[in-house]
């Protein structure tokens, strides 16, 4: 387990999480603005993917269809399981779903294909991304291929340029071919990177303050055309940077911050699932207390509770509903599933 990937995924959760508590204050008091920059904890989500699975499969011989099947068993019972709760509610109150507009497709909900309709849990168009990166990287996991990661890059670039080539109308294409698939080419990078062996800690430093820096300064700039290039790299940057001092970052794991930051890390997928029921919760619970004026204090209420629902969901939910499925159909993917996609 990388203590800084941890972190990051923690990082990832919060910036998330913060982005759309922001959204929701300006929903429910009808003024200020949305922290635009927390978005980026996507970017940096599929960065991190590109970046572990390189990490869990390197030096292994894994059937394709073994690593597919490691990750729906990893992602999928607690997804449909939120997704069928969303659906209740649907069923019983559809504009408490997707409250901001949209037509939602219950059927693409479920299986991750993306057709221009919302999600019943929106934030799950993630995961049709993780999974067509999951798709590919196990076409470059066959006995034949001694070249994983090239053959992975040319594969995502291939369908990166066709979209911008082609300009598809279609949504389905338009998802197959986006930019956002390079962050995930950017994780393998990384992982090159870190593994090599001329890397040096001056450079792992300047790596590290550059991403950094980088993001301080996208997190001023109120709207973004290119995220892949504002987002996406500086990610990818701290990222390296951080995994580079994994010895640094495994001493602060007796610090309290970073005791919390591993908490939330471990949390993270949970959190990312179940943050938008309960800041859709709170969120009418603050307008019905007039409370919506108070900016500051309802966005530390709606994070605060979205963070502690999330660990509630992780170890009363995520973690039982992971070892039944282990029960059920057991396998020789205990490593792959030892690290969460989100």
């Amino acid at each position: 387990m990388l203590l800084s990937i941890q972190y990051l995924r923690g990082l990832a959760a919060i910036l998330v999480l913060l982005y759309h508590a922001s959204h929701k204050q300006v929903q429910i008091s009808g003024n200020g603005h949305e922290w635009q920059f927390g978005s980026s904890g996507v970017d940096l989500f599929f960065v991190i993917s590109g970046f572990i699975m390189c990490h869990v499969t390197a030096h292994k011989k894994i059937r394709p269809v073994d690593f597919i099947r490691a990750r729906v068993k990893r992602i999928i019972p607690l997804y449909w399981t939120l997704s069928l709760a969303a659906l209740a509610i649907y069923l019983i109150k559809p504009n408490l779903v997707n409250s901001s507009g949209g037509t939602t497709s219950i059927i693409n909900s479920f299986t991750l294909i993306p057709n221009g309709e919302k999600y019943l849990i929106q934030n799950g168009w993630t995961l049709s991304y993780e999974f067509l990166f999951y798709t590919i990287f196990s076409l470059t996991l066959f006995k034949w291929c001694k070249l994983r990661i090239p053959l992975a890059t040319f594969a995502i670039l291939a369908l990166v340029i066709t979209g911008s080539v082609l300009s598809p109308e279609n949504a389905t294409l338009q998802f197959v071919t986006s930019k956002m698939l390079v962050e995930f080419l950017m994780g393998m990078i990384a992982f090159i990177y870190v593994n090599c062996s001329y890397r040096n800690a001056l450079v792992d430093a300047m790596l590290l303050v550059t991403g950094a820096t980088a993001l301080y300064a996208a997190s001023l700039i109120p709207h973004l055309a290119q995220r892949v290039v504002w987002y996406g790299v500086p990610h990818a940057l701290l990222l390296t940077g951080l995994v580079s001092a994994e010895r640094l970052m495994q001493r602060t794991s007796s610090w309290r911050a970073g005791r919390l930051m591993r908490l939330i890390g471990d949390a993270s997928f949970s959190i990312y699932l179940t943050h938008p029921f309960v800041i859709a919760a709170i969120g009418i619970a603050i307008k019905r207390l007039h409370l919506q004026g108070f900016g500051v204090l309802s966005l530390v209420i709606m994070t605060t509770a979205s963070i502690i629902s999330g660990y509630l969901c992780f170890t009363l939910l995520e973690t039982p509903l992971n070892h039944a499925v282990q029960r059920v159909f057991p396998g020789s993917t205990h490593r792959l599933n030892s690290f969460s996609v989100k």
